[in-house]
């Protein structure tokens, strides 16, 4: 959301014509609704902010920090044995350091193992399941289109090995996302794009 916010501000420094301007403002109300499907009390108070064309990046950070941040429910942290149970075909698997995380900021947690070149992506499904996959992660970055975000920024190619048929026969399939995970929580604010992706694996 904060990515959203942050186009605002740098619309409202690059341009004057105010027909653009508004025009943004509403594709931006757009994206907010599908963020913020129930509007929180403050809502109207927050639109006044960040519509605001006096707005800067530090005081939209400050605002976000004090006031929102604290009410997003944060990625639950789940028992190193039930990621275990997630990745059970996966061997000595890394399990990921939950206190270096800020979770309020995490749709999905991802971390890289070089060791294995492999990248882990952990989830909660829609019935608020625990469930993950794994992939081959390149090592090759490219600038483009992140499957997961939808941004063009760093992004490496992602396989997961899958069985593509009763048969017993196994493919490879996948797509290019964000290099940093970190960034790409960030930049998501429509989950249907994680799900295509998730979906386009199996």
């Amino acid at each position: 959301m904060f990515k959203t916010v942050d186009d605002l501000i740098n619309v409202y420094q690059s341009i004057n014509d105010k027909s653009t301007v508004a025009a943004i403002k509403a594709q931006a109300l757009a994206k907010f609704d599908i963020i913020l499907p129930e509007k929180f009390d403050d809502f109207d108070t927050f639109l006044k902010v960040i519509f605001d064309e006096k707005l800067t990046k530090a005081s939209a950070k400050t605002y976000f920090e004090v006031h929102l941040k604290p009410l997003v429910s944060p990625f639950k942290v789940p028992s190193n044995k039930a990621v275990e149970k997630v990745f059970r075909k996966v061997k000595k698997i890394q399990i990921p350091n939950w206190s270096s995380l800020d979770l309020r900021e995490n749709t999905y947690v991802a971390w890289h193992d070089p060791g294995q070149g492999r990248k882990f992506i952990l989830f909660y499904d829609e019935h608020d399941k625990l469930q993950g996959t794994f992939g081959e992660f390149g090592s090759n970055a490219i600038k483009g289109l992140c499957a997961i975000c939808q941004e063009m920024t760093t992004i490496s190619l992602f396989l997961a090995t899958t069985k593509s048929s009763g048969d017993g026969t196994y493919t490879k399939k996948g797509n290019y996302i964000c290099l940093d995970s970190d960034a790409c929580n960030q930049h998501l604010y429509d989950l249907s794009s994680f799900h295509g992706f998730l979906n386009a694996l199996k």
